[in-house]
């Protein structure tokens, strides 16, 4: 099993008119690959409230960054959706 963060962020407009992603939740999951991970995260999350626009899936580097994942680490990886379930 893998460790993977996966970010729910909306689409938003700053008073200057400029776009940005917002983060709406965060959570971390251990599953076997994104695409579960994704699919878990989704159904531990109430999208229909959050209404995302855009999905992030990180990999994890190990099992003691997904117990203190405000620790430093290497860059991990990451894959973008922006179909959210």
């Amino acid at each position: 099993m893998n460790n993977y963060r996966v970010s729910f962020y909306k689409d938003l407009c700053n008073s200057d008119g400029h776009s940005f992603k917002c983060l709406q939740r965060q959570i971390e999951v251990q599953s076997i690959g994104p695409s579960q991970a994704l699919a878990l995260a989704a159904r531990l999350v109430d999208n229909e409230r959050l209404n995302a626009d855009c999905v992030e899936v990180t990999h994890l580097a190990g099992h003691h960054e997904f117990e203190h994942s405000t620790g430093h680490s290497p860059a991990p990886g990451k894959d973008t959706w922006n179909d959210v379930v």
